[in-house]
């Protein structure tokens, strides 16, 4: 009696397991099919301080805070310009390691690297000429976004500052660059 109970409880168990695995393989299915009309232009980004507008695919990025630059290097592109990082063991630029190391692999020796400590440096963006801004993990102030918008278009975080999961601060930020399907995969690596 005992061992059928097990061999019922255990079958139940497989088949929950069984159909679990069934949904995420439909919602993977279901992002693709999203992104193909999200790659069209324009591109509308909901965020804290309203929406932004994306007419078409950005060539020059700008990012500002912590760890967007990262994105866009994982997706293979050297932003025109990035915070530095004021965290961590860095170089005298301002780089943490992996940053250098990355933008050595994509050819950058002299990046720009915006030195925001006590605040951002709008003249420094403004002056790198960005197509967009990328600051999905970011505490900007809906002053610093509207300051920024008047340099490009900006794509910060979708409801409260600093705290974008890394996953959603991807998608986000791929989606402003107009690369999200390349950011899916990064984002499920």
């Amino acid at each position: 009696m005992k061992k059928s109970l097990l061999l019922i409880i255990t079958s139940i168990f497989i088949l929950i397991l069984a159909a679990c695995s069934n949904d995420s393989s439909t919602n993977e299915g279901s992002t693709t099919t999203e992104k193909e009309t999200d790659s069209e232009y324009p591109i509308v980004i909901k965020h804290a301080f309203g929406e932004t507008t994306i007419d078409e695919k950005p060539e020059r990025v700008a990012t500002i805070a912590w760890a967007n630059h990262d994105v866009v290097l994982a997706l293979g592109v050297v932003p025109v310009g990035f915070s530095a990082a004021n965290y961590g063991i860095q170089d005298d630029s301002g780089l943490l390691p992996w940053t250098a190391d990355k933008l050595k692999e994509l050819g950058e020796e002299n990046p720009n690297v915006y030195q925001d400590t006590d605040g951002l440096d709008f003249e420094a963006i403004a002056d790198s000429t960005p197509d967009v801004i990328l600051a999905a993990y970011s505490g900007i102030t809906q002053e610093e976004y509207d300051t920024l918008s008047q340099i490009a278009p900006v794509v910060p975080y979708e409801e409260t500052p600093w705290v974008t999961p890394w996953r959603d601060q991807v998608l986000l930020n791929a989606k402003g660059m107009g690369m999200e399907e390349e950011g899916k995969k990064i984002r499920y690596r």
